[in-house]
């Protein structure tokens, strides 16, 4: 699903292999990319590309395997998703661009930051997690194990799955009342948020996942961020949203996160109701802070002292019973032995 945006153009960038990469553009000027977040895609910056094309030439891309982007291949790693960006920016003409993104569409961004510096200018990061290393691992060895995208099977919450549960793969059934499933996800990872953009998400989630490939979520939980991080050196700006997921104890918090780059440049904005549709919900807040800061990195404050100190301290509500991880979870037909109490 692409925006519904009047005055965009639309295209696909040829990078190489046979693949094409959806984009939607708008504006003049400097250029600045959206990398938008697992499962969705550029439909998620609807309500800001307006606002940035004032200033800058913005390109949405829907990263492969998402959006109407194809399916990415299944030998695909991480690294190969953020090449991909770089070679979309080859066939486009793009040789430097200002970033934006959210969840993995930052980790995209640190990566290209990490490797590709000299097409990156300024970062302006949307919900930049790192996962708790035990959690990240135990994901992605489970996500592997059951073939990332292609194999359904019944949904259990898992630990750090207070975002969502595993990986949004569900048993197809007849009555499709498995699609309900998925709506139901996205009401509960957004409960703030208008039904237009829940209807949206859950559009995007069966898209995606009936196109198969690798996955972008799968791979980036084998993908060492904090390692990444640590060649980082472009200016950034960490927009944080205090109702977003990228909290304790599933993640570090985003400011010691920041911690790990070289930037000389950090700065932070908490955007006050913003959860992981932020950027939908928010947009004004979202394109201000992030033209504020592109305008003049160093010059721009933002949110500093107690209350990035508060904003930081949150923790996200693990319901008891739910976050046990068992073995027979992972087999539909296996049932629970009971519970001690």
């Amino acid at each position: 699903m692409a925006t519904n945006l009047r005055g965009v153009r639309r295209g696909y960038a040829d990078i190489g292999g046979g693949q094409q990469m959806y984009y939607e553009t708008m504006g003049e000027g400097y250029p600045l990319i959206l990398l938008h977040q697992s499962w969705w895609n550029s439909f998620e910056f609807e309500h800001v590309i307006p606002l940035l094309a004032q200033k800058y030439t913005v390109y949405a891309f829907d990263t492969l395997g998402f959006g109407f982007s194809p399916a990415a291949p299944e030998w695909w790693e991480f690294s190969d998703f953020t090449d991909s960006v770089v070679r979309a920016m080859d066939a486009l003409g793009i040789k430097k661009a200002h970033f934006g993104g959210m969840h993995t569409g930052a980790l995209l961004m640190a990566d290209l930051d990490a490797r590709h510096k000299e097409r990156c200018d300024s970062m302006c990061y949307g919900g930049l997690a790192i996962y708790d290393e035990a959690l990240r691992k135990k994901k992605y060895s489970f996500r592997r194990m059951i073939g990332q995208n292609q194999a359904p099977y019944v949904k259990v919450l898992q630990p750090g799955d207070v975002i969502g549960h595993e990986g949004a793969l569900l048993q197809r059934k007849a009555d499709g009342s498995h699609m309900i499933e998925y709506w139901m996800e996205q009401v509960r990872e957004n409960p703030d948020s208008k039904l237009e953009y829940i209807q949206r998400a859950a559009m995007a989630n069966l898209l995606h996942y009936d196109k198969g490939g690798a996955d972008g979520l799968t791979v980036l939980l084998g993908f060492d961020l904090k390692r990444a991080l640590k060649f980082c050196t472009r200016p950034c700006l960490h927009l944080i949203g205090s109702r977003d997921v990228v909290k304790k104890p599933i993640f570090e918090p985003i400011v010691q996160a920041a911690g790990y780059m070289k930037s000389k440049v950090k700065r932070f904005k908490v955007i006050y109701g913003a959860g992981i549709m932020g950027w939908l919900d928010y947009p004004q807040e979202y394109a201000q802070a992030c033209l504020e800061f592109l305008a003049d990195p160093e010059a721009y404050v933002g949110t500093t002292g107690h209350e990035l100190d508060l904003a930081m301290k949150e923790y996200l509500l693990m319901v008891p019973g739910e976050a046990e991880f068992t073995d027979y979870n992972r087999y539909p037909d296996s049932k629970p032995a009971a519970r001690k109490r």
